[in-house]
């Protein structure tokens, strides 16, 4: 008799055959917990799909006609049967004990809606995260060092509660495309009164950058600086929007200096550009704050609760 589905395994690739055989295997090797592997290909032209098919023939293939980023992980919930949705990158090597790490650290508590895993760069294990910090100027990143499980505010990463998903109808904001969707993610998670867990015993080996490294940096920029910026203003009330927008500005004015002094102009015209779609756009900004603050049911006071100001100025960690 065939198990009941407990974990929907999700991989988004896009044109990324050489990644997909690391990061199926390794889920396909775990034996002891029930999962179903899904796979969502962005629109692949290196015959990505023509591979999973030959040799992964219990994979279900969620096909998107185009490339719709990270964000293409939404067209594989109508196919997730487990209770739960691990959501991965292709470029990713799951340890033995992963998802039971992450299945012990989110069954413990009926407010955790997910669980992180611990990421350990493939290439190099020395570098480990302990976990990822937010600012109030809403930038982001990861600690590193050794770790005990705690409260984190987001990671792009991890095992989900698949009706707390459902809430929201999606899980990550289909317009976001790549960058910033795992911060939005995590907030609106407190937003509806729910905690992320950082599993340090659940190993997670991650090849970073490997799918976007190729992408150039200034778009880069302007979709991570969009995104935090879009995400600010649909979570926080309007009086803590208020308060924290001259902060919010400063620190991209430090940032713009910076780009000015490094003679990056390029980086320096995406953050502007951010800005600017922010405010040509704002309207479609607010009726998604309206939907998303009709699901509201923790006060600002709980959602800030998950930021810190102690590693705003550290040098980001690639993990």
């Amino acid at each position: 008799m065939q198990k009941k589905v407990l974990v929907s395994a999700v991989i988004v690739t896009y044109n990324g055959k050489d990644l997909l055989k690391t990061a199926m295997d390794s889920i396909i090797k775990i034996k002891d917990i029930a999962c179903q592997l899904v796979v969502v290909d962005n629109n692949s032209s290196d015959g990505s799909i023509d591979f999973i098919k030959k040799n992964y023939k219990n994979a279900k293939i969620v096909k998107n006609r185009e490339n719709l980023g990270y964000t293409g992980i939404n067209s594989a919930l109508p196919y997730c049967n487990g209770k739960y949705i691990l959501f991965l990158n292709n470029d990713v090597k799951l340890d033995k004990n992963c998802i039971k790490e992450l299945l012990n650290a989110v069954e413990k508590d009926s407010k955790i809606a997910m669980a992180a895993p611990r990421l350990v760069n493939y290439y190099n294990q020395s570098l480990k995260s302990a976990g990822t910090w937010a600012s109030r100027a809403f930038y982001a990143g990861h600690m590193v060092g050794d770790s005990k499980e705690k409260e984190i505010p987001y990671l792009g990463v991890g095992l989900i509660r698949k009706d707390i998903v459902n809430k929201f109808g999606y899980l990550f904001d289909n317009d976001y495309f790549i960058y910033g969707e795992d911060l939005d993610l995590g907030l609106r998670l407190r937003l509806l009164g729910y905690k992320i867990i950082f599993a340090p015993e659940a190993i997670l080996y991650h090849m970073h950058a490997m799918t976007t490294a190729k992408g150039p940096s200034h778009k880069m920029t302007f979709l991570l600086e969009r995104n935090l910026l879009m995400t600010f203003f649909k979570v926080l009330s309007f009086k803590n929007i208020l308060l924290l927008m001259p902060y919010v500005l400063f620190m991209r004015l430090i940032a713009m200096l910076k780009d000015i002094a490094s003679l990056n102009f390029n980086s320096l015209l995406a953050r502007l550009h951010a800005i600017l779609w922010i405010v040509f756009n704002f309207d479609s900004v607010l009726e998604k704050r309206s939907k998303l603050q009709k699901l509201r049911k923790a006060d600002d006071k709980f959602v800030l609760k998950a930021f810190s100001e102690k590693h705003l100025l550290e040098k980001r960690v690639l993990i």
